[in-house]
């Protein structure tokens, strides 16, 4: 009996596909397989080695492409007037077909039987199965011929066997970690774990080549680059270093470090060693390892904020330009004239003074005197106080005005004036439930949260890392950031806010003069986490006199 064509599973590779079916042997075969038992031969049309398609009268051979080239009619395309290859024709199966070429050809749309998605049909429906797009015939329910489970997989990965995407990832990844000893070092074990846990490990063999930080994991598996923070260091410092280390580290591959810190030592390094005269270099890096760097503010957990290490960066390149200036114009220490010295100030005097005063007490500019210090002014507060209530009462009572990590951190600028970069700071341990009741610690005294307030933030963290990086979270943060182990950065709060309408410095005046004029200094002092003297300094702002309220019995 002669061959047919039947839709089946190809015995060789194993995918449903069109079958030529071979009666005697009972089986089938699809078109791919076949070719690759075709024999490799010069083609008589392109001249290159292709495999043999079909050959000529005189036995030469055509490969696939001549082979299509030659043998499709050519007729005019009805969408761009092209005279070439059609690739449907008018008059036949779909309704309302037309002579259309390849390029003006768009295959047909139609839900898809498996995720019931309007897609493009790879597998058209039979008697007995629906129409599959690609998504879904590329990446069916199979049983994995590795692991036993029911998953998404290939069908024809494993010697034509079914592999499931989890045990096609875990391979993948244990031969990247492999060292050129043949095993995975015992200190990136934690990271392969992580690797193999994620939800979606489809993603990953998609992406594993096009990932700069699984690039560089791969090096350092093979030995290529160090495993130590120093090596990363000596990389430029993209997002995908970053985020490796920050994995590291949560796996506890590399040792914990404050990387504010250890980014602002190598910013100031780098900035002192642009300086060419030795002079001026030697007093650039006095002022930015030991006045800059070496007194900056640490937060409660001991390290560098973000927002301080910025305020390190400028006054270390505010440093850096009087220098430049003086070398510019001519000038050193020792003679810098009265005049010149004014006109630079003046243009950023707040930043700039701090530098010029740090080098007179050194010794320098011995000639020139400095101006009085200007009293600092009283905070502007531009935000109505009924217009930041209608606001928290949107942000508390409609769910749909904004994620829960937003609406939980603008309640508290807009509540308890706290600013964006203790916000993204705090922990589980901060919040504490007492008889039904919620607390916040902001300050040295735990704080009771309103209804819902306390709903939004005991529903804290919500989100995570991406990645092999959320395998790795520290759960402790409330405000999760995009690395593992640490918490959102100040700034992309910062951004968000913005977008709410909160305008962090407005919005916290508003709240502390509401604060001052109804509550004693040292009580909200204590509740909201500020200094006495600054609780007095806005009481007095306030117009609020608690000056009896010392004297009042307890």
């Amino acid at each position: 009996m002669a061959n047919t064509i039947v839709q089946g599973i190809c015995f060789r590779c194993g995918r449903l596909k069109s079958l030529r079916w071979n009666h005697t042997l009972d089986r089938g075969e699809c078109r791919a397989c076949r070719a690759h038992r075709s024999p490799i031969e010069t083609c008589t049309g392109c001249g290159r080695q292709r495999r043999v398609n079909a050959r000529t009268d005189d036995g030469g051979a055509v490969c696939v492409t001549c082979y299509a080239r030659d043998h499709h009619p050519e007729d005019a395309c009805d969408e761009c007037g092209m005279i070439g290859p059609l690739a449907t024709r008018a008059g036949g199966k779909r309704p309302g077909a037309a002579n259309l070429c390849g390029r003006c050809y768009r295959n047909p749309c139609r839900v898809c039987g498996v995720c019931g998605r309007l897609k493009r049909v790879a597998l058209k429906a039979t008697a007995t199965s629906p129409d599959v797009c690609p998504t879904c015939y590329q990446a069916p329910v199979i049983d994995c011929s590795i692991c036993g489970q029911q998953a998404l997989g290939r069908r024809t990965t494993n010697h034509g066997r079914p592999r499931c995407f989890a045990c096609q990832a875990a391979q993948q990844i244990d031969a990247a970690l492999t060292g050129p000893d043949g095993v995975i070092r015992p200190e990136l074990k934690p990271v392969r774990d992580a690797l193999t846990e994620l939800e979606r490990p489809r993603s990953l063999l998609t992406n594993w080549h096009d990932l700069a930080s699984l690039r560089l994991l791969t090096s350092i598996a093979r030995g290529q680059v160090d495993l130590s923070h120093d090596a990363l260091d000596a990389r430029p410092q993209m997002f995908s270093v970053t985020y490796l280390r920050a994995m590291l580290v949560a796996a506890g591959t590399l040792p914990p470090r404050d990387e504010n810190a250890a980014r602002l030592h190598r910013y100031a390094a780098d900035v002192v060693a642009e300086v060419s005269d030795p002079e001026m270099r030697g007093v650039l890096t006095r002022y930015a390892r030991w006045h800059v760097v070496g007194r900056a503010k640490t937060d409660r957990h001991d390290r560098i904020a973000p927002n301080a290490a910025a305020r390190c960066r400028g006054d270390i390149d505010t440093a850096r330009a009087f220098l430049d200036h003086l070398s510019s114009s001519g000038y050193d220490l020792d003679d810098c004239p009265q005049d010149h010295l004014d006109a630079w100030i003046t243009t950023d005097r707040s930043r700039r003074l701090g530098f010029v005063r740090w080098l007179k007490r050194g010794g320098y500019l011995r000639h020139v005197w400095l101006p009085e210090p200007v009293p600092a002014k009283d905070p502007a507060h531009d935000v109505d106080p009924e217009e930041q209530l209608a606001l928290v009462r949107r942000l508390l009572h409609e769910p749909g005005s904004a994620s829960i990590e937003d609406r939980a951190a603008a309640c508290l600028i807009l509540l308890y004036a706290q600013p964006v970069a203790k916000i993204t700071a705090l922990i589980t341990s901060d919040i504490e439930v007492r008889d039904g009741e919620t607390y916040l610690r902001l300050g040295s005294e735990p704080v009771l949260l309103i209804p819902p307030l306390d709903a939004l933030v005991t529903a804290l963290p919500v989100a995570k890392p991406f990645g092999a990086a959320s395998r790795l979270a520290d759960s402790r943060w409330l405000f999760t950031g995009k690395n593992a182990g640490t918490h959102l950065h100040p700034a992309s709060l910062l951004r968000r806010m913005h977008q709410l309408g909160v305008t962090s410095r407005a919005s916290r005046n508003t709240a502390l003069l509401h604060l001052a004029s109804t509550t004693p200094p040292a009580v909200f002092a204590s509740l909201i986490g500020v200094s006495i003297g600054t609780a007095t300094r806005w009481a007095g702002l306030a117009g609020a006199s608690w000056n009896r309220y010392a004297t009042l019995p307890r």
